[in-house]
């Protein structure tokens, strides 16, 4: 009798001890939607908990130093399933869009549809609200559509920068001169 109770209380025990401590809980996670890519800092756009977008500028020399910095000063979890777009400022340099590029690639699990642009100063201020990002990405599928050459998606982009050592990326080029439209922009990427 005194071994069953002994057994109960250590089968009762683990139970209370064990716990889910190195879960990923949604609550506590930042579901990003947008990386804006500047010549100096990163934006992150993400949902928020009243399920509103919600900016957060990080000054670091990579995305992998901001996305850390991100993970401890604010939340825990960064999940990149839901990344819509990467936008690279007009004067980034073309080092960051690899770097970035490849640093996502090898470490979060993301879609190989997530789009990519280069954006004017007009939209990367407008990107926070949901209907420009949208009209963005309509913008660059319908440019897209218009040119083979277009590396629009992550998928295309990580293709065409696995070819040779130095690569030739064509960007959609993002502009609001009236309304939203889209061009075509050259990018030699160094690896």
């Amino acid at each position: 009798m005194i071994k069953k109770v002994l057994a109960l209380m250590l089968v009762l025990s683990s139970v209370f001890l064990c716990g889910c401590d190195n879960s990923k809980r949604i609550d506590k996670a930042v579901i990003i939607e947008c990386i804006i890519v500047d010549k100096s800092d990163y934006k992150f756009i993400y949902i928020s908990d009243e399920e509103k977008s919600e900016t957060v500028k990080i000054e670091e020399e990579s995305l992998e130093k901001a996305l850390k910095t991100l993970k401890t000063e604010h939340k825990p979890e960064i999940v990149l399933s839901k990344l819509e777009l990467i936008a690279f400022a007009e004067n980034v340099d073309s080092k960051k869009y690899y770097s970035a590029l490849q640093y996502i690639k090898n470490n979060y699990a993301v879609s190989p549809s997530v789009y990519t642009a280069v954006c004017s100063n007009d939209i990367l201020k407008l990107l926070d609200e949901p209907k420009t990002l949208e009209k963005c990405t309509e913008q660059i599928m319908i440019l897209e559509k218009k040119d083979t050459d277009i590396s629009s998606t992550l998928l295309k982009m990580n293709n065409n920068l696995n070819k040779s050592k130095k690569s030739l990326l064509y960007l959609p080029h993002i502009s609001k001169n009236n309304g939203i439209t889209g061009e075509k922009v050259e990018i030699m990427i160094k690896k």
